[in-house]
């Protein structure tokens, strides 16, 4: 019914609208364009991990060792201060229940000290021991008439420290030693003294006796009177 001529018009004309049909199908599935901005990219943030340098870490490790080292210091300077305060504390009571409350210390110590300078005065003279043994008797004596309760408290309180402290009672009893020794020798001295003392003065006396005799003698004619001895017995 249709020329050829007319059929493949048709048909150019069906493909030509299926192609115009097909068109917007194909933009729809491209990716959508983007309009170009007039600025610049952002630049990406850097993240910079510092690694520590050799000297660095020798630095901290010499101020962890410091800051170490001081604490440890502080704390026993903390140690000592308590120590110092409880040997100060112990002290205090110690001094308290020695001395006496009826009792004046400061002048009766200056006048024990006194004596005890006055001992060593009067024996100047002698070697080390015995003015030591001097001084102390006078301080000693001193000390019982003008402070007896402090003395005596005193006595105690040695008597307890020599109980607490073997090597203090061992030393307190080679001092008593030692004195005792000393003592001896000066009694054995003084014995030696008197026994040549007297010795003298009988030495002394009987060649006073006898010069008197001898002067007496010569004021008679003869020696054989009789009255010559008599008359000396009786002076």
């Amino acid at each position: 019914m249709f020329s050829p001529v007319l059929k493949k018009s048709l048909t150019v004309a069906a493909a030509g609208a299926m192609a115009l049909h097909s068109l917007p199908t194909a933009y729809a599935e491209e990716a959508p364009r983007t309009k170009l901005s007039i600025y610049d990219e952002p630049e990406p943030k850097r993240v910079v991990i510092e690694s520590p340098t050799k000297l660095e870490e020798h630095v901290a490790y010499a101020q962890k060792y410091v800051d170490g080292a001081l604490d440890e210091g502080k704390s026993h300077v903390d140690n000592l201060h308590s120590q110092v305060r409880s040997v100060e504390s112990d002290i205090r009571g110690t001094i308290n229940s020695i001395v006496a409350e009826d009792e004046d210390i400061l002048p009766n110590a200056m006048y024990i000290g006194v004596a005890a300078l006055a001992g060593t005065i009067i024996a100047r003279k002698r070697n080390i021991v015995i003015r030591f043994l001097t001084s102390t008797a006078l301080a000693a004596g001193t000390a019982h008439y003008l402070l007896p309760k402090t003395t005596h408290n005193l006595c105690v309180q040695l008597e307890k420290l020599e109980r607490k402290y073997p090597e203090l009672a061992k030393a307190h009893s080679s001092v008593n030693d030692a004195v005792n020794d000393a003592r001896k020798q000066i009694d054995d001295t003084l014995d030696s003294l008197t026994g040549q003392f007297g010795k003298q003065v009988k030495e002394s006396t009987d060649a006073a006796f006898a010069n008197t005799k001898q002067k007496v003698e010569s004021m008679y004619s003869t020696r054989s009177n009789p009255g010559v001895e008599e008359t000396l017995k009786k002076d």
